[in-house]
């Protein structure tokens, strides 16, 4: 009997799973006010994983965007999977975001932490983080996450002196049901549809949004966080096989 690849990962995963040990408790550095370059953002212990230049509060100066990690060996984990033992790197991440200063060097504007949640299992199928997490284009901030059966991305702009969420797209699948996720914050209203993966019809709501206050970057944490929500009605079921 053959075993797909991607079976046997699953299987893989879920016996180191079984076996994970706790990744242990990390405390987050507060980053510097200001700096003179990407550098001087980075704390002791930690690293850049992406960098991404451009305006994106409309004065005409290239910002700063940057994926940090920490690099501490304590968060690496060995992982008994059979005969061998893998690594399991449970260091968080932080983005942190400067503009540029009209004297030169960069003022910190905004961080966050909870959009990089830190991985509960081994080797879960979410893409690494790097250089395709965060864009900037047309003065808005983009992050990109990839999932084992989907995607997600956050849309950000600088508006009332805070970096503002303004979209929300994701997609993916389960159970058999694809899923398709549009929110405009600026509008107030987001598309939703859903259908079977065996057939190319789905079903697609428009509606509005719930009250509230719009979230910014440095209070979105995604241990709370659920855009969904937003959504005002009741969720959208996917449609029954043979409707």
């Amino acid at each position: 009997m053959r075993i797909s690849a991607f079976l046997l990962g699953a299987l893989c995963a879920s016996q180191a799973a079984a076996q994970r040990p706790e990744p242990p408790p990390v405390r987050y550095p507060d980053l510097p006010r200001a700096a003179a370059d990407a550098a001087g953002f980075v704390p002791a212990g930690w690293a850049i994983v992406a960098t991404r230049r451009g305006d994106l509060n409309g004065d005409g100066a290239a910002d700063l965007v940057l994926l940090l990690q920490m690099r501490d060996r304590a968060n690496v984990l060995a992982i008994p999977l059979g005969d061998r033992t893998e690594r399991w790197d449970t260091n968080p991440h932080m983005l942190a975001l400067a503009f540029a200063a009209p004297r030169g060097g960069f003022r910190l504007a905004a961080s966050n932490r909870g959009l990089f949640l830190r991985p509960v299992v081994p080797w879960d199928g979410s893409e690494p983080l790097g250089e395709d997490t965060i864009r900037i284009e047309r003065g808005t901030l983009l992050v990109h996450f990839g999932y084992l059966r989907g995607w997600a991305g956050y849309r950000f702009r600088w508006q009332g002196g805070a970096m503002r969420l303004i979209g929300y797209d994701d997609g993916g699948a389960s159970g058999g049901c694809v899923s398709t996720i549009s929110i405009n914050y600026l509008t107030g209203r987001a598309r939703w549809e859903k259908g079977l993966i065996s057939s190319d019809r789905g079903r697609v709501v428009w509606r509005g949004l719930r009250r509230g206050d719009r979230p910014t970057l440095d209070r979105i944490d995604l241990e709370t966080f659920r855009p969904e929500e937003t959504i005002a009605g009741p969720p959208l079921l996917c449609p029954e096989p043979g409707r």
